[in-house]
């Protein structure tokens, strides 16, 4: 077995400049994915992580009545003893911390012009030791003191529409749980920017008491549970399912996969694009490998014709060049993972950005991650590729008549 490997290797560079060419084309075919698929694994992960600690958290706890039905009024399908719950939660392994949230609408006014709000209320304190961001352009963060409890933070679009800046005060306006408007007044402390213009346009956020005085209740929309590492989010989840179930409401506990719309369209979007680039990467590579196998075959017909005569069997020279082109895929392979590497390393130290996407305002970093799976997936595609692509010169050479083998010009 080692000869015949010598042999098929020595065979590979008898043509060096047609064996540098495919080696070209392979490893090209190679880097080319790692490029783009490090580049969507870099985006994947960072928007998978960027969501989580923009709020989302690593799971959600609702009242299971939340989705069975809309809410006939203000925070009616809320969280009642939501203390309680947020004890029984803290209890579980890997639970980092837990925060209260409360999710409204309303309108807001500075006397002159009134407009639509998105409102959260949170505890920021907790909000903070789950290392979420707020992202503030201007001003400070909300304060956990009952003292601050007037202070908002608004997005920059809101701050633009409303023509207001930090330490300007709004009037809040919502209905409360029981069917009455209430309104509150707030203190500009900060305003935020998302990245995301249409939610910045919308978007106000105050403390927990606030809102609880505004809606005039003391129910919570959910609880959102932060974990130490995104990949116990299953049996974190599979640990408080239990745990929730003797409680006096019937608890839903969500996983930020469930809720991260956004996130499961762009991690789609970049699978399917990497699936097509990898479809032409495969026959890009089948092709040329034939019609280059077959100019190597119909050169060395006589050689093949002299090793049927001496009695080689038939089987055995589709073998030899079949073993030619596995050997040829995998320096293809090698030198194609060297460099996209090496590209890698190089791209991620120049500090690249690229454009902010549709919607957002921030431009994006140009990063590529080195993903070990991608890395065998994308060398176990050429070598198949090349193994495939042997196939039909394989066969052609071992059906050839000796006479006529020996008698090619």
């Amino acid at each position: 077995m080692a000869k015949f490997l010598l042999l098929a290797f020595r065979n590979i560079f008898r043509n060096r400049r047609r064996t540098l060419m495919t080696l070209l084309m392979v490893g090209g075919g190679v880097t080319g994915l790692l490029l783009a698929g490090g580049y969507f694994a870099f985006m994947t992960h960072g928007l998978r992580e960027d969501t989580i600690r923009n709020g989302l958290g690593h799971l959600q706890i609702f009242t299971a009545e939340h989705f069975r039905r809309d809410e006939i009024r203000v925070l009616d399908t809320g969280i009642e003893n939501w203390r309680q719950v947020a004890a029984t939660v803290r209890t579980a392994p890997h639970v980092h911390g837990v925060a209260p949230r409360i999710e409204f609408y309303g309108m807001v006014s500075n006397g002159q012009k009134s407009s639509i709000f998105m409102g959260s209320a949170v505890d920021p304190d907790a909000e903070r030791s789950l290392g979420f961001s707020t992202f503030l352009t201007a001003g400070k963060d909300l304060d956990g003191d009952q003292g601050s409890d007037v202070e908002a933070l608004i997005g920059a679009g809101l701050a633009k529409s409303m023509n207001v800046k930090v330490g300007d005060g709004l009037t809040l306006f919502a209905v409360t749980s029981d069917g009455a408007l209430n309104g509150v007044d707030v203190q500009i402390a900060g305003i935020v920017e998302s990245g995301v213009a249409e939610l910045d346009a919308r978007y106000l956020r105050i403390t927990l008491p606030s809102a609880q005085r505004l809606l005039q209740s003391d129910r919570i929309t959910n609880l959102v549970v932060g974990l130490d590492d995104t990949a116990n989010t299953d049996a974190v989840y599979n640990e408080l399912i239990p745990r929730l179930s003797g409680l006096p409401q019937r608890m839903t506990v969500k996983k930020w996969i469930d809720l991260a719309t956004y996130y499961k369209q762009v991690h789609n979007l970049f699978n399917g694009i990497f699936l097509f680039m990898g479809v032409i990467v495969f026959f890009m590579v089948l092709m040329s490998s034939v019609n280059t196998l077959l100019m190597a075959m119909f050169e060395r017909t006589r050689e093949i014709g002299t090793m049927l005569a001496m009695g080689t069997p038939r089987a055995w020279i589709i073998l030899l060049l079949m073993a030619e082109a596995t050997l040829l895929g995998v320096l293809g392979a090698a030198g194609g993972l060297a460099a996209g590497n090496l590209l890698g390393v190089l791209l991620n130290a120049s500090g690249l950005h690229l454009p902010p996407p549709p919607g957002y305002t921030v431009s994006v970093p140009f990063r590529v991650l080195h993903v070990p799976a991608m890395m065998v997936s994308s060398s176990i595609l050429v070598i198949v590729s090349l193994a495939l692509a042997s196939i039909l010169p394989a066969v052609r050479a071992s059906r050839l008549q000796i006479v006529e083998a020996l008698a090619h010009v």
